[in-house]
């Protein structure tokens, strides 16, 4: 028995009962005849970051990258369902549905379920603040919507449950003959301790500081209603742009020492019971992570 083989046999065996006979002969042919494809060049970050747009995904127009579609030994297609201990994929009429069934699982157990469905998706389940758990809070893809006009959106299983709740899990969703790359982040309840990685305003609803406007106080103002909820906070001193028409962060200045008087432009959720103060010395005409001096809508 030659190496190849052997290997067969081996992936043969070790995906018995994970994927259908199509999805297992699928990924056979993905190991032992392709390449595997390159993912797409980091885009460099500016200098400074323009004022924030609130609402809407960050969605970029990448060059078309290779979709992963694993040619299926002596069937059509690839496998239109697939389960590992961390996702179950499974098409539903003109959508592939994808159940997170661990939000703690390897981010590669994820990539690895869509791949076995034809669709080259890099998912990666993090922390996030309490606003945004269920949520995409950030999407990279590149190709055409499908014919239904869809691309890729996020839901629960069963609909519209309340996360936390019995039986309520994530999901993804790709539509069925959408043949772009996407690299997608899906937020998950944070576990204790866990920073979040989501740009989310303390002040909005749900948030630590719901109803509360920071923005043109003083650190000072602040800093009474922080410790007045039983909150801790971290400052991130930002040095605004021309125009004020956005920011900049220097690793440079984050020790200096932040006076009661400076101002407070955002207040950003960093982790449970702390807040981030993005502050400035001095008091600006315009709010330089809204570009005005107002927050993001309620």
């Amino acid at each position: 028995m030659n190496e190849l083989q052997h290997l067969a046999r081996v992936r043969d065996e070790d995906l018995a009962g994970q994927a259908s006979g199509a999805g297992a002969r699928a990924l056979l042919s993905s190991i032992t005849s392709e390449e595997p494809a390159a993912e797409p060049a980091r885009r460099r970050t500016p200098r400074w970051r323009a004022r924030l747009v609130v609402g809407a995904v960050a969605v970029t127009g990448l060059a078309a990258a290779a979709v992963i579609a694993p040619a299926v030994l002596g069937a059509r297609g690839p496998a239109t369902s697939y389960a590992n201990s961390a996702i179950d994929i499974e098409l539903r009429g003109d959508m592939y549905v994808a159940t997170i069934k661990d939000p703690f699982a390897d981010h590669a157990k994820y990539t690895q379920g869509f791949k076995a469905v034809g669709l080259d998706v890099n998912l990666e389940v993090v922390p996030v603040s309490p606003t945004q758990v269920g949520q995409i809070t950030g999407m990279r893809l590149s190709g055409r919507l499908a014919a239904n006009g869809e691309s890729i959106t996020n839901s629960t299983t069963p609909e519209g449950c309340a996360f936390g709740s019995t039986g309520c899990a994530m999901t993804i969703e790709v539509a069925r003959g959408w043949t772009g790359w996407a690299s997608v982040q899906l937020g998950r309840a944070a576990r204790p301790g866990e920073r979040y990685q989501n740009w989310r305003s303390a002040m909005k609803k749900g948030e630590m500081l719901a109803g509360y406007r920071a923005d043109g106080k003083t650190v000072g103002e602040v800093m009474t209603e922080v410790r007045r909820r039983g909150l801790k906070a971290v400052f991130q001193i930002i040095t605004p742009a021309p125009d004020n028409d956005g920011y900049g962060v220097d690793p440079k200045q984050q020790s200096a020492k932040v006076g009661d008087d400076w101002m407070v432009w955002e207040v950003q959720s960093e982790q449970a019971g702390v807040v981030r103060l993005m502050v400035t010395k001095e008091r600006l005409r315009k709010n330089p992570v809204y570009g005005d001096a107002k927050i993001a809508d309620e």
